[in-house]
C-alpha cells in the first residue's frame, strides 16, 4: 500500500484538534475535512459498535468526494458500566461525570477505518483502553478541571494532563496513544502493510 500513498493524498476526516495534532507527529503531509455526521446513538448500539459506525461513516462520506484520497475516519466513545459517555456540556456536567469514576474503571472504544474508494480499499479496528481510577477527593478533580481551558473531550478525559494522571493508577491498552481519538500504531501498521 505504501506506493499509492506516495501518489495520492491522506485525508483526517475529523474537525478533532486532538487527533490532527497526533496524526502531525507522524505523518507531516495531510489534510483535514470535516464529516459533519449524525453522530446519536442507534436503539441498544453499543459504544464499541458505535465508535466503529461513526468512524466508518465518517471516512465513507469523505472518500464519496475524494475517492483517489486514503481517508482516515475516527471516532472515540466511553463506557462507564454500559452507559455510552460522551463529551461532556459544561464543567458541572464534566464534575458530576468524572467523579461517578473514583475506584471504578471506564472503557474507551477508539474506532478507526482507512477508506480508499478507487482502489477499493477498507480497513477497521477498534482500540480498546481501560482506565482504572483511584479513590480520588473533590479536590483533586476540581484541581485537574481547573487546569483546563476545555473539556471537549470524551468523558472529559485528557490523559496527556499531568494533574489527571493524578486521578488514575492504571491504563490497560494496545496503543497508549489511542486515548487521545486516533488508534496511531495501528494507522501506521497498515499504512506500511
Amino acid at each position: 500500500m505504501s506506493e499509492s500513498i506516495k501518489k495520492n493524498n491522506i485525508i483526517l476526516a475529523s474537525s478533532s484538534i486532538y487527533r490532527s495534532r497526533l496524526l502531525k507527529k507522524y505523518i507531516k503531509n495531510f489534510s483535514i475535512r470535516t464529516p459533519d455526521i449524525d453522530e446519536t446513538p442507534r436503539k441498544k448500539e453499543s459504544a464499541k459498535d458505535l465508535s466503529l459506525r461513526l468512524a466508518l461513516s465518517k471516512a465513507k462520506k469523505i472518500s464519496n468526494s475524494e475517492p483517489d484520497s486514503f481517508i482516515i475516519g475516527s471516532d472515540q466513545v466511553a463506557s462507564f458500566k454500559g452507559t455510552i459517555l460522551g463529551k461532556p456540556m459544561n464543567y458541572e456536567d464534566a464534575f458530576n461525570t468524572i467523579k461517578k469514576f473514583s475506584k471504578e474503571d471506564v472503557i474507551f472504544f477508539t474506532g478507526i477505518a482507512l477508506i480508499n474508494k478507487n482502489e477499493n480499499l477498507q480497513y477497521h479496528h477498534i482500540d480498546i483502553t481501560t482506565i482504572s481510577f483511584k479513590d480520588f477527593n473533590d479536590q483533586m478533580l476540581k484541581n485537574y478541571l481547573d487546569s483546563e481551558e476545555n473539556l471537549n473531550t470524551t468523558a472529559g478525559v485528557k490523559m496527556e494532563s499531568s494533574l489527571f494522571r493524578k486521578l488514575i493508577y492504571k491504563v490497560q491498552t494496545e496503543d497508549e496513544e489511542a486515548i487521545i481519538g486516533l488508534p496511531i500504531q495501528w494507522l501506521l501498521n497498515t499504512l506500511d502493510s
